[in-house]
């Protein structure tokens, strides 16, 4: 049991240990002759720096950070706690930073350079307030986080020409000037120049809208993007009266095979709703894709699938890819148990769909849960497996609360801790 829970807890034992590494590293380049003051600032400082970088490299989106945290929305997260941690950082700097009576030459570049660093400080704090209190919309605040340039700036002035205790080309200094260049081309590639190789045009035909679900198809302009089932697309409407233009992440509910990305988009929020209310055939999209980590699980192995609402769009495209590989050659077909969580009958608009993609699927097993009726719960999912809890995985897409309990339940029937899969789309909120 306790080897276990060693295992359950591993990586965040790596998380941990990573981080204790990068600060002894970070304290280790500094001069060994410092006060604990001037030695707990510049460790601050030089704190402050890496994280920005840090946080800008993980805002690029490149495919090998997802490959790294296994899915996108595991970048935004540490994304976000490195912003934190600038944040903390940049304070206790500037808190501990010692303060000198000598008389100033405010024309100085070394005085403007200490002066910036108080700038930068209150700057990147009111930048990370609009941040995590989501007041501002979208495409506005998409720019103020294209201002944490500026700050990243200021912070980089005030580190090259403020006093501090090293030289710039000491262990310490080179280790700051790379981090200096790394943070600047990242923030660059981030908000000016990221690669357009994933960017496709594409028209809305086949609009289909139904019980308060927007479904239509993407038919690219030029060329023919690929993606693997269960990946999923930023989606930006373009030139549209009604509809902004700031991209949102959706679920491609097709397989690769299809050729054409289709899509089904709840009416949930404000975006959504407008979405569903305006779109129609013919309208231009930019699709940013593909990105995820939600891949179809081929093993043998007892999986369960659940799609609550509509999260069961990502289940609609692995059931396709099964039905067009088995086709065309012969490979295996897991083990499942899928759920369509819905709360009646009107609500389950793809379980004829399901219904058909799992016929010729003989592993497979369809199971459409009303919630009016009666609640799906971890025994009943036990029984479904006849007990073989041990062995299973749990693939969820959907309500968080739903995931969670059913997880909690699994887990406590004996389902290992690591095999619950699942991603989020809260790359704003993303803690």
């Amino acid at each position: 049991m306790k080897l276990n829970v060693v295992l359950d807890n591993r990586k965040n034992i790596l998380v941990v240990a990573l981080v204790l590494l990068s600060f002894i590293g970070i304290g280790s380049l500094l001069p060994e002759d410092l006060t604990l003051q001037r030695w707990g600032a510049a460790f601050f400082a030089a704190n402050a720096l890496v994280a920005m970088a840090l946080a800008f490299v993980l805002s690029t989106r490149l495919e090998i950070l997802e490959t790294i945290f296994r899915g996108l929305d595991r970048v935004y997260k540490v994304h976000r706690w490195a912003g934190m941690w600038a944040v903390f950082s940049i304070f206790m700097h500037w808190w501990l930073v010692p303060q000198s009576n000598a008389p100033r030459d405010d024309s100085s570049l070394m005085e403007i350079g200490s002066d910036t660093g108080e700038w930068a400080t209150w700057l990147l704090l009111g930048l990370v307030v609009i941040s995590f209190m989501r007041i501002l919309p979208y495409h506005l605040w998409k720019w103020s986080h294209r201002l944490m340039g500026l700050v990243f700036f200021i912070s980089v002035f005030h580190y090259l020409f403020a006093v501090r205790p090293f030289q710039l080309f000491s262990p310490a200094g080179i280790a700051m000037n790379l981090t200096s260049i790394v943070g600047f081309v990242a923030w660059w590639y981030y908000a000016f120049s990221k690669s357009t190789s994933k960017h496709h045009l594409a028209k809305v035909q086949n609009v289909k809208k139904e019980n308060g679900v927007v479904s239509f198809e993407a038919k690219p302009i030029q060329g023919r993007p690929s993606w693997k089932a269960g990946q999923f697309a930023f989606i930006s409407v373009l030139h549209h009266q009604k509809i902004g233009g700031e991209p949102h992440p959706f679920t491609i509910a097709s397989s690769d095979h299809q050729g054409i990305p289709r899509f089904s988009v709840a009416g949930l929020g404000d975006y959504t709703k407008t979405l569903f209310d305006h779109l129609s055939n013919g309208d231009m999209l930019r699709l940013d894709l593909p990105y995820g980590r939600f891949k179809l699980n081929r093993q043998p192995s007892p999986q369960v699938w659940m799609g609550s609402g509509i999260g069961i769009t990502p289940f609609v495209a692995w059931l396709q890819e099964l039905n067009e590989t088995n086709l065309s050659r012969s490979t295996s077909c897991p083990n499942v148990v899928l759920y369509y969580l819905v709360k009646n009958a009107d609500a389950a608009i793809f379980a004829e769909e399901l219904q058909q993609l799992t016929e010729n699927l003989p592993t497979v097993s369809l199971k459409v849960i009303f919630s009016a009726e009666g609640r799906i719960t971890p025994d009943r999912i036990a029984d479904d497996l006849n007990g073989n809890v041990e062995r299973a995985e749990l693939y969820f897409c959907g309500n968080p609360e739903v995931r969670k309990t059913m997880q909690e339940g699994l887990e406590a029937l004996g389902m290992p801790k690591n095999n619950t899969h699942y991603e989020l789309f809260d790359f704003r909120g993303a803690i």
